[in-house]
């Protein structure tokens, strides 16, 4: 999107920018049987996110105020899974809960302010963000009068790619005033996941109660920003920052009247890649 602003009074002008994706899942199974249960109560939920689409602007001129520009890139994904088995008999393949949660951006956010404030105090501001957040809740519980196969199992696998970039340039404005420019870019990347599983099998327990989380994170987006003149009294700023968080809680348990066999683990994996850079220019 190419959004031009020229002249502006008093106030100056301004833009707001924005691509935003959401995608929210809620899933609750429940059976009780009195005999055996077989492939029943799964959830199962496949989230993805693809955006190549770009925020573009340009402004020029502006009043006493300054121009200010806002762009924000958003991509947000949210799964909640609740699974319950009583079984009166054998549980094979019951009460297991996956998701797979997918986002990829390649847009761009780039701004370009000339002149603006004027003699006033405002200078030039531009505001600048691409973030990615996914969270996952899974809760599994199976209680079986027999053997427990495959069951009760909670898998979530969340990744994200980032090859967006944030760039900015100012020139002049802020005048004689007290502001001067002002640009701040951020790229931030987050997953959660909270998984519990609880199994009571009155027979042999395989394969059951396990919790498998995999989170990926890989950000390539680079945050560059020029400023020149401009400021006044007042000075140029740039703030710019990178961040990638991840965060797992993972809680299995398992009563067997039985064997136990490949049952209650806990697997994480966690992943997270920047070559993303900070680069900032004042003169």
């Amino acid at each position: 999107m190419l959004w031009p602003n020229n002249g502006g009074g008093k106030g100056g002008n301004t833009a707001n920018q924005a691509i935003g994706q959401a995608q929210s899942s809620s899933q609750n199974a429940l059976c009780v049987s009195g005999t055996g249960t077989f492939v029943s109560c799964n959830n199962l939920n496949a989230q993805n996110q693809v955006n190549t689409g770009n925020n573009a602007l340009a402004q020029s001129g502006g009043g006493k105020g300054g121009n200010t520009a806002n762009q924000a890139i958003g991509q947000s994904q949210s799964s909640n899974q609740n699974s319950g088995v009583v079984s009166g008999g054998d549980t094979t393949g019951s009460g297991n809960n996956v998701n797979t949660q997918s986002q990829t951006n390649t847009g761009n956010n780039a701004a370009a302010q000339q002149g603006g404030g004027g003699k006033g105090k405002g200078g030039n501001t531009i505001n600048q963000g691409i973030g990615q957040s996914q969270s996952s809740n899974q809760n599994s519980g199976v209680v079986s009068g027999g053997d427990t196969t495959g069951s009760g199992n909670n898998v979530n696998t969340q990744s994200q790619t980032n090859t967006g970039n944030n760039a900015a340039a100012q020139q002049g404005g802020g005048g004689k005033g007290k502001g001067g420019n002002t640009i701040n870019q951020g790229i931030g990347q987050s997953q959660s996941s909270n998984q519990n599983s609880g199994v009571v099998s009155g027979g042999d327990t395989t394969g059951s109660g396990n919790n498998v989380n995999t989170q990926s994170q890989t950000n390539t987006g680079n945050n560059a920003a020029a400023q020149q003149g401009g400021g006044g009294k007042g000075g140029n700023t740039i703030n710019q920052g990178i961040g990638q968080s991840q965060s797992s809680n993972q809680n299995s348990g398992v009563v067997s009247g039985g064997n136990t066999a490949g049952s209650g683990n806990n697997v994480n994996t966690q992943s997270q890649t920047n070559t993303g850079n900070n680069a900032a220019a004042q003169q």
